[in-house]
């Protein structure tokens, strides 16, 4: 059982007993503390619906309801103000960016229990094809000093994990098949990053917040995505 396992049975029933979810968190520290969070939110919802409803609260709720006075008729204005409330929002909305890869990758990065196969230490470009393969990708060109690499699955969808080296600093290069219409950087409390259009979907590098330049990480995307390619089918 792999941890997206696991989270789906715990979700579905937070009490169900099972062999396989018993092993798997007696060695997954990160999937034991969701067990926990998970129990202790079940707790609180009991304990929230024990509470007792006062006497009589209904029947003072329709009380006072019937005294408020009757809302005056929407004016010209009134209506006038909601479209163009309306036609605002519908702008904004076509002003944002139609991607939420940033948001995944954040929530990927500070949850790694979505990984499926890794391996740590010095890892050949052979394993690095053998990961890119998984998500209809193949490489011309080394990715450098590579100590991690991993097919894990990212908003279930399964994507290329990388640690690289660069100058001796490490970075995340993730590889997704889902396809970006745009080219952005995002950073978050932990986090600062790139995200480019790449011939197998999108390509990311990523950073320590305040480690490099928005510049420096587009350099980086770059130089990564000419040594990627789309696997001929």
């Amino acid at each position: 059982m792999n941890c997206i396992e696991f989270r789906q049975l715990k979700l579905a029933d937070p009490y169900v007993f099972n062999h396989e979810a018993s092993r798997h968190i007696s060695h997954c520290s990160t999937c034991a503390a969701f067990d926990r969070e998970i129990q202790n939110l079940d707790n609180s919802l009991r304990i929230a619906l024990t509470v007792a409803v006062p006497e009589g609260l209904a029947a003072k709720v329709l009380l006072n309801q019937s005294f408020r006075s009757n809302p005056r008729r929407p004016t010209r204005w009134y209506w006038l103000s909601m479209a163009a409330s309306f036609f605002m929002a519908v702008f904004i909305f076509q002003m944002m960016p139609a991607d939420s890869l940033h948001a995944d990758i954040v929530e990927h990065l500070d949850h790694e229990a979505h990984q499926v196969h890794g391996k740590f230490g010095d890892i050949s470009t052979a394993e690095v094809r053998n990961v890119l393969y998984a998500i209809g990708g193949d490489i011309d060109n080394s990715l450098g000093k590579v100590t991690y690499a991993s097919k894990c699955y990212m908003n279930e969808q399964l994507v290329a994990h990388f640690v690289v080296e660069n100058d001796g600093q490490p970075y995340t290069l993730i590889i997704i098949p889902r396809e970006s219409k745009h080219q952005l950087s995002f950073q978050s409390g932990r986090w600062h990053g790139v995200i480019m259009p790449h011939a197998t979907g999108s390509l990311a590098v990523v950073a320590g917040a305040g480690a490099d330049s928005t510049s420096d990480l587009l350099r980086m995307a770059k130089h990564y995505s000419e040594s990627i390619k789309q696997r001929p089918i």
